[in-house]
């Protein structure tokens, strides 16, 4: 009896023992359970236990955590007009953020969207102070380090809203300006010289053209304008002075038969064009330098020319020429139609008879966005220079005495000759800037009402600086050359 009661009391202390201590167990598992839940971040977990003080202390965190990343949100989207490299000579809405960004930094420039010489001074001192390669070019280095400071940007961030709508319209509107080169080279030797003719956009080639012109047998060969003029009087018995894009079908038949070529060359000359544009000068460069001659023709798809080396570094060439040109051989561009710029080239009888005229015009749509003439003749070879390979098997076929000469190459001499022979007061090249100044801008419809309206001896009056009698011929011919570009 005494058993039994030692055992009912013993099992009524376990009883109210764990009467006890169950609650306190479940309240630790619950606490557990919501710490683990608000840990994990689980959307749907933190919903269920948002009730719960511990819940309430972790979504409060987050929230604050949030907020501390925005203003690296708006950093990024302060610089989001800004997409190009900018440098001396850049303009646009992008300049403008650029110039506002330095100012907040502490310059004091005019904040008018021109990379002028006292913008470059304050990002070379800025890229100095910062330890950043002191280049002048505001890159994604020189951005990163502009970017400015959490507080500064919360209270700009209205601004820039109201700015945005702006700066999406400037990216489709913004300018720029393309400029136009020309050079002789020896591309091909030796017995013809290369005209390569590029347009440039900053440091990119948007647009190219070469051709070669050697002489060629005239029953076969159509020859350059004023062939069968005095011009003519100068060539060997039975050949002309001719190009290989004009005689394409000539030409490419002869390497057909001579060297197995199965690719023309108008077919070549244009796999290089379409290489080269897009680039810049300098990749240009370092291709040419890693690369021989020898291999180089396998760089360029669908070029088979033993000589595309040549023809790429005569690009080059007049790619730095477009470069160094001055204002009269350039133009604004909207950066959009960069890629519907295209150029042509003609041959033609501006200023007969005694030479031809190369004129290349750049063109988008309708419209005449830069040019370039110059004119070929012989000339005395102890006064003037000839083209390219006139030492070599291209002058053993020139008359005795003479070299077959650009105008433009030798200006002195023949803007001395112009001044003893005719009283000229004005340069060669000085005229030709001033027409091809006069056609920048206007349309190929424009002109030739202009050309139909106004006599030739009356187109002189209508074109600022000129002086030159056949100035109605030249502007026909950059027409011709915009038409040809169409």
């Amino acid at each position: 009896m005494t058993k039994k009661l030692s055992l009912l009391a013993l099992s009524l202390i376990v009883a109210l023992t764990l009467s006890v201590i169950a609650p306190v167990q479940s309240a630790i598992f619950k606490v557990d359970a919501v710490s683990a839940a608000t840990s994990s971040q689980n959307t749907s977990t933190q919903k269920q236990t948002t009730k719960t003080p511990a819940t309430t202390t972790k979504s409060t965190k987050t929230q604050t955590a949030v907020k501390k990343s925005t203003p690296t949100v708006t950093k990024t989207s302060s610089t989001s007009g800004i997409k190009r490299l900018l440098a001396l000579g850049s303009y646009g809405q992008d300049v403008k953020l650029l110039q506002t960004m330095l100012n907040q930094r502490g310059y004091k420039l005019k904040v008018d969207g021109i990379f002028g010489p006292k913008t470059l001074a304050a990002v070379k001192d800025f890229q100095k102070k910062n330890g950043l390669k002191v280049d002048g070019i505001v890159g994604p280095k020189t951005l990163a380090k502009l970017m400015p400071a959490p507080a500064k940007t919360a209270a700009a961030k209205p601004a820039q809203t109201t700015k945005q709508p702006t700066q999406q319209q400037v990216s489709q509107s913004e300018k720029v300006v393309v400029k136009i080169g020309k050079v002789d080279y020896s591309a091909h030797p030796s017995k013809s010289f290369t005209v390569a003719i590029a347009a440039v956009a900053g440091d990119k080639i948007v647009a190219a053209y070469i051709d070669d012109y050697q002489f060629m047998p005239k029953d076969v060969a159509t020859g350059v304008p004023n062939s069968d003029g005095d011009l003519g009087k100068n060539y060997p018995e039975g050949y002309v002075l001719a190009s290989k894009l004009t005689n394409a079908a000539y030409y490419s038949n002869n390497m057909k038969e001579k060297a197995g070529s199965t690719v023309p060359i108008d077919k070549n000359f244009a796999a290089i064009v379409n290489y080269v544009k897009g680039k810049t000068i300098s990749e240009l460069e370092a291709k040419l330098a890693q690369t021989t001659p020898e291999n180089m023709v396998d760089a360029v798809t669908g070029a088979t020319l033993a000589d595309t080396h040549g023809y790429v570094s005569a690009i080059v060439a007049a790619a730095k020429a477009a470069k160094n040109a001055d204002a009269s051989y350039s133009f604004q561009v909207d950066v959009k139609d960069l890629s519907n710029i295209k150029i042509g080239k003609v041959d033609y009888s501006a200023h007969p008879s005694k030479c031809f005229t190369l004129a290349a015009a750049v063109v988008v749509g309708n419209k005449i966005v830069a040019a370039y003439i110059d004119d070929y003749q012989f000339m005395p070879k102890d006064v003037a220079t000839g083209v390219p390979n006139s030492d070599g098997d291209l002058g053993k076929n020139y008359p005795e005495g003479y070299v077959l000469a650009s105008k433009l190459t030798n200006a002195a001499y023949y803007s001395n000759n112009m001044k003893e022979k005719a009283g000229s007061t004005v340069p060669i090249d000085k005229n030709f800037a001033a027409i091809v100044n006069y056609v920048k801008g206007k349309t190929i419809s424009e002109l030739e009402a202009k050309l139909a309206q106004t006599t030739p001896e009356n187109m002189v009056d209508a074109v600022t600086g000129a002086t030159l009698a056949d100035t109605h011929g030249y502007i026909s011919a950059i027409v011709a050359a915009a038409k040809a570009a169409k």
